[in-house]
């Protein structure tokens, strides 16, 4: 559990980084039925959690590499939060997908297995 706390806690300090300027912090979560490829041919119930903010946004090439070591666009970061926080996630089955639009901010989706 210390280990999830450790991703939630390092996407919303991310989204309230990303808002210099003050704005809108989104947690949400539900429950879904989803089959994904490559998983298994039958749906699965995943416990999906968003975190959504009205920050910066990223660009392509930002979002092509966010997950990789050492990447980071802050002058104090180390580039590895998110890549730790990705290797979580799938140690516990799971994965992330990431929205973001620049100018309007960024969502961050964690799926895990319900059960």
């Amino acid at each position: 559990m210390d280990q999830l706390q450790q991703v939630f806690l390092n996407l919303i300090l991310n989204a309230v980084q990303a808002m210099p300027d003050g704005g809108t912090l989104r947690l949400s979560g539900s429950v879904k039925a989803i089959s994904k490829e490559g998983l298994e041919d039958s749906e699965k119930e995943y416990v999906v959690v968003s975190v959504e903010d009205t920050g910066i946004g990223m660009e392509r090439e930002v979002l092509r590499n966010i997950f990789n070591p050492f990447f980071t666009t802050k002058i104090t970061g180390t580039g590895l939060g998110l890549m730790v926080s990705h290797g979580i996630v799938q140690d516990h089955e799971g994965w992330i997908e990431v929205e973001s639009e620049v100018g309007k901010g960024s969502t961050f989706k964690v799926y895990l297995p319900a059960t």
